[in-house]
């Protein structure tokens, strides 16, 4: 049986969520923090490295895009080509760079990408598209996604510690204050849905 691996990347200038799932589990969990730098060229370049990590991370429990058995492929979330009805020309531009250089990193080595809407990931994983408002403070259009990650058993990978002065989305749990990062929940979800058949994906160039 071919074994496939997905990269699921919710890729942003601020703090990109990355999953890697193996033949529909998920296997490892992280994100790559760039908000505290400069410039856009500096997050890239360290959204750059990181990439050869997780590939790297890929190679080294021995699934190799070169191995005829081995399916390896990266999702990442589409460009919205409007932003509440506006046509954001900066913001296509700079994800548009950093979606290049995801494609380019992959096809380095061999590893085809694809883009997948966001309603369409959300729809098929998650079972809705819709926002949910909540008392904690999260972003009522991640909080679903959020939810389902929880209730499917991924809550410790998409935990982490909230900042001592932060108060919006912190959620008390016993004696620790943590937030959710929806950025890895998203890439979980999109990572989970390079195994949904007949997804609706297009190839990136």
């Amino acid at each position: 049986m071919k074994n496939k691996v997905v990269i699921g990347i919710d890729q942003s200038y601020k703090d990109s969520g990355i999953t890697i799932s193996i033949n529909g589990k998920v296997k490892c969990v992280t994100d790559c923090y760039t908000d505290n730098l400069k410039n856009n060229t500096e997050k890239r370049i360290t959204l750059k490295n990181k990439l050869e990590q997780i590939i790297n991370y890929i190679i080294r429990k021995g699934y190799n895009p070169i191995n005829p058995d081995t399916e390896i492929v990266c999702l990442i979330e589409r460009i919205r080509l409007k932003s509440q009805g506006f046509i954001n020309i900066d913001y296509i531009k700079g994800i548009g760079a950093l979606n290049t250089l995801i494609v380019d990193k992959m096809l380095q080595y061999g590893i085809e990408t694809y883009s997948v809407d966001t309603r369409a990931w959300k729809s098929s994983i998650v079972g809705t598209s819709k926002e949910r408002k909540n008392k904690h403070g999260i972003d009522p259009k991640k909080y679903p996604t959020i939810l389902w990650c929880i209730r499917n058993g991924y809550e410790k990978q998409i935990s982490q510690p909230a900042k001592p002065k932060q108060k919006k989305g912190v959620i008390i749990k016993g004696k620790d204050r943590i937030i959710y990062n929806d950025n890895k929940a998203d890439s979980i979800c999109i990572s989970l849905y390079g195994f949904v058949p007949d997804g609706k994906l297009e190839r990136e160039h």
